[in-house]
C-alpha cells in the first residue's frame, strides 16, 4: 500500500469483516480506522486527530505495548499476535484479540492492527463455522485456558490448553455445565459474578476460580471474563480466559503465612499458635485434616485419626530414616482409612527432629511436588520462628531474674548494713560507760540484723539454684515430698501447736524438680504465721484432674487464717509485694519464688477464699501441676 487510493481499493473489504482495523504511524498516531471499529468503540473519525494508540488500551495492557515499542526500536520483530484489553469511549472495556502487521501507508512505515472481540457482541453475530474456526485459532497455542458457556451454563467451547489442565477431553466436558468442574465455594460466586453481569450491564470482570480437576484436586485460576449478547443486546452466553495462579498463589500466601506467625515471638501466649498454623496450612493447600505434634504433645489436631496411629513413633521413624518430609499417596491407613494422601513434614528444634506437620487429605493425589517443596520450607522457617519465640521469652526472664537480685541487694541487704552501721557507732559510743544492759541490747539487735542479712543472701543463692533448675524437670512423688516440708516447718513454729491433715495418694506424682519442697515450706509457712492464736489448722488435699483433656495434679493448701482480699490476692505473686499491712513482716518474696518455679514446672499457682464469698474465713492456695 502506497497511498491513499492503494487503500480505497480495501476499504468495502475492511468495512464488511468483523474485524476492527486500524492503522498506526509513529509509533502511537492513529491515522486510519475500518467502520467496525468506530462502530465497536465508539469513536468518530474526527475523535482520530486527538486519539492516539496509548488512549485505546487499558492502563494494565499498556505494558505490553512498551514492550513491542522496545523491539521495534531496537530493530527486532515482535510477535504477529497479542491480546489486549480495549478501552471504549465510553470506559467500557473489550477483550480483543490482535494481529499486527508492517505496511507502507501514504508512503510511510506503518502498523496495521486488526482486532477480534472476544468478549462482546461482534463475535456471536458470525456463524458457528466462523466462529469455531476463530476460536481454534485464537486459542490452540495459547498459553491461556479458554471456556465459552451459554446462558444456561453449558459448555459451548473449550480449548485444549484448559482440557489439559483439568484432566478430561473435550468430548467430557462439551454440553456440560462449567459449573460442574468448580469448588462449591467457586460456584457460588460464579453465578454472583453472572447475576450482576447481567443485573448492572458489566461489559467484562476479572476474578478468581477454584476448579476441581479429574484427580479431583483443586486450581485457583484468574479468569477474564465478559458476556455474549445477541443482536437485541440480550445475554447468550459469557467467555472467559483462565491463567492458571495455583502455583503462584499458594507461594504468596505461605509467604504471607510465615510473616504472620513471625510476629508471635513477641506474644507469651501460645495457646492459639499451632492451631492458627493448621488452620491456614489446611486453607491453602486444600487439606481436610492435619495434625502438628511437637516435643511429644499434640499441639493441634484436625480431622479423625486410626487408633494405630502414633505420632511418636512416626517421628522416630522419620529421625531414623533423616527424611525430613514423607509424602504418602493411597495407603495411609495408618493414618486413617479415610485418608488418601498425607504429608508429614519435620520440625527441627535445635537442629534436631523434635515434631511434625501433618496434612491429609480425602483425595488420593491432593499435592503436588511443589506444594512438598513449599511445605516442607514452611516447617523449616516455622520451626525457628518457634525457637525465636522462646529465646525471646527466656531473654525477658534472665532480665527479671538480674533485676530482682538487684532490687534484694540494692533494697534489703543494703538496709540491713545501714542498720548494722548504726547499732555498730552506738556501741562504740556506750564502749566506756557502764550500763553493760544498754550494750546487750545494741549487740543482740546487731546480730539479729546480721542474721536478716545471711537470710536475704540465702534467698540471693535460692534464686540463683531456682534460675538453673527451670529448666530441668522430671516425675515427682508428690507426698514425701510434703512430709519433709511440714516436718521442717513444724520445727521452726515451736510455740504454736499445728493440726495437719494430708489426703494424698500414695503413688500420685507431678513434672516439677527439687526445689518443689521450697514450695510447699513456703505456703505452709504463710498459711501458719498469718492465723491468730496458738491454734493452727492445716489441711492439705492431692488430687487427680483433668484440664483440656490432659491429666493433672493438684495440690489445695487450705488454712483458716486470717484471708486475703480478693483484690489483693493477684499482688502476693509478684516480686517485693506484701499485700496490705497485715502481711508487712515478710520479705515479698516467698510466692514470688513459687510462682516461677511452679511456672517453670509448666504448672499453675493461684489463690481462692476456704469460703467462697469470705476470704476472712481462710484462703485455698491451688497448684497444679502437669501429671507425673
Amino acid at each position: 500500500m502506497s497511498d491513499k487510493n492503494t487503500l480505497s481499493k480495501f476499504e468495502e473489504f475492511f468495512d464488511t469483516t468483523p474485524m476492527s482495523i486500524i492503522i498506526v504511524q509513529d509509533i502511537h498516531k492513529i491515522v486510519y480506522g475500518n467502520t467496525p471499529f468506530f462502530k465497536s468503540s465508539g469513536y468518530s473519525f474526527e475523535d482520530l486527530s486527538e486519539t492516539t494508540l496509548d488512549d485505546l488500551i487499558h492502563e494494565d495492557d499498556k505494558q505490553v505495548i512498551q514492550e513491542r515499542i522496545k523491539l521495534l526500536e531496537s530493530g527486532k520483530k515482535p510477535e504477529s499476535t497479542m491480546q489486549l484489553r480495549f478501552v471504549r469511549k465510553d470506559g467500557t472495556v473489550a477483550l480483543t484479540r490482535i494481529f499486527a502487521y508492517d505496511i507502507i501507508f501514504n508512503g510511510k512505515p506503518s502498523r496495521i492492527l486488526a482486532g477480534v472481540n472476544i468478549s462482546a457482541e461482534p463475535l456471536v453475530e458470525q456463524s458457528p463455522e466462523f466462529v469455531n474456526s476463530l476460536l481454534q485459532t485464537l486459542t490452540t497455542y495459547s498459553e491461556l485456558g479458554f471456556w465459552v458457556d451459554d446462558i444456561n451454563d453449558h459448555t459451548v467451547f473449550i480449548n485444549d490448553r484448559l482440557c489439559d489442565y483439568l484432566g478430561y477431553s473435550l468430548d467430557e466436558i462439551r454440553d456440560r455445565p462449567i459449573t460442574d468442574f468448580f469448588h462449591p465455594d467457586s460456584q457460588e460466586l460464579y453465578y454472583q459474578i453472572l447475576k450482576d453481569r447481567i443485573e448492572k450491564n458489566q461489559p467484562a470482570s476479572s476474578y478468581e476460580l477454584v476448579l476441581i480437576n479429574k484427580e479431583g484436586r483443586p486450581n485457583t485460576f484468574r479468569v477474564t471474563g465478559s458476556l455474549l449478547y445477541d443482536r437485541l443486546g440480550t445475554p447468550i452466553g459469557s467467555v472467559g480466559f483462565f491463567t492458571n495462579i495455583e502455583a503462584t498463589k499458594k507461594l504468596s500466601l505461605t509467604v504471607s503465612v510465615l510473616n504472620k506467625y513471625a510476629l508471635f515471638s513477641k506474644f507469651k501466649d501460645l495457646s492459639s499458635f499451632w492451631e492458627n498454623v493448621l488452620h491456614d496450612l489446611s486453607d491453602i493447600y486444600y487439606a481436610d485434616g492435619g495434625m502438628i505434634f511437637l516435643d511429644g504433645d499434640i499441639l493441634a489436631e484436625q480431622g479423625e485419626f486410626s487408633k494405630k496411629f502414633n505420632p511418636q513413633e512416626i517421628l522416630e521413624d522419620i529421625a531414623k530414616k533423616g527424611e525430613n518430609i514423607i509424602h504418602c499417596k493411597g495407603n495411609c491407613d495408618h493414618i486413617s482409612t479415610k485418608t488418601k494422601s498425607a504429608t508429614i513434614s519435620v520440625l527441627h528444634i535445635n537442629q534436631l527432629p523434635a515434631g511434625f506437620i501433618l496434612l491429609t487429605s480425602k483425595l488420593e493425589n491432593l499435592f503436588y511436588p511443589e506444594d512438598l517443596d513449599l511445605i516442607l520450607a514452611f516447617s523449616s522457617q516455622i520451626s525457628l520462628n518457634y525457637e525465636h519465640h522462646f529465646s525471646f521469652l527466656q531473654s525477658e526472664e534472665e532480665r527479671e531474674f538480674v533485676s530482682v537480685l538487684l532490687d534484694i541487694l540494692s533494697h534489703d541487704f543494703l538496709n540491713a548494713n545501714t542498720s548494722v552501721h548504726g547499732y555498730l557507732e552506738l556501741l562504740n559510743q556506750f564502749a566506756e560507760t557502764e550500763n553493760p544492759e544498754k550494750l546487750k541490747t545494741y549487740i543482740q539487735r546487731s546480730l539479729s540484723v546480721v542474721e536478716r542479712s545471711e537470710r536475704i543472701l540465702q534467698t540471693v543463692q535460692q534464686l540463683t539454684k531456682i534460675q538453673k533448675e527451670r529448666k530441668v524437670r522430671k516425675s515427682v512423688v508428690i507426698k514425701p515430698v510434703l512430709e519433709s516440708a511440714i516436718k521442717v516447718q513444724e520445727s521452726m513454729f515451736y510455740d504454736k501447736q499445728v493440726d495437719f491433715k494430708v489426703t494424698c495418694g500414695k503413688n500420685l506424682s507431678a513434672i516439677a524438680g527439687d526445689l518443689l519442697q521450697n514450695v510447699f515450706e513456703n505456703i505452709i509457712n504463710n498459711g501458719i504465721k498469718y492465723t491468730d492464736g496458738k491454734e493452727v489448722k492445716l489441711e492439705i488435699v492431692c488430687t487427680e484432674v483433668e484440664i483440656d483433656q490432659e491429666k493433672k495434679t493438684e495440690i489445695q493448701f487450705i488454712d483458716h487464717g486470717m484471708g486475703i482480699p480478693d483484690e489483693d490476692k493477684p499482688l502476693f505473686f509478684k516480686r517485693l509485694s506484701r499485700g496490705d499491712h497485715r502481711f508487712q513482716t515478710g520479705s515479698g518474696l516467698g510466692l514470688y519464688m513459687a510462682r516461677i518455679l511452679v511456672n517453670s514446672y509448666g504448672g499453675s499457682i493461684r489463690f481462692e477464699n476456704r469460703i467462697q464469698d469470705d476470704y476472712t474465713q481462710g484462703t485455698v492456695v491451688v497448684i497444679i501441676l502437669p501429671r507425673g
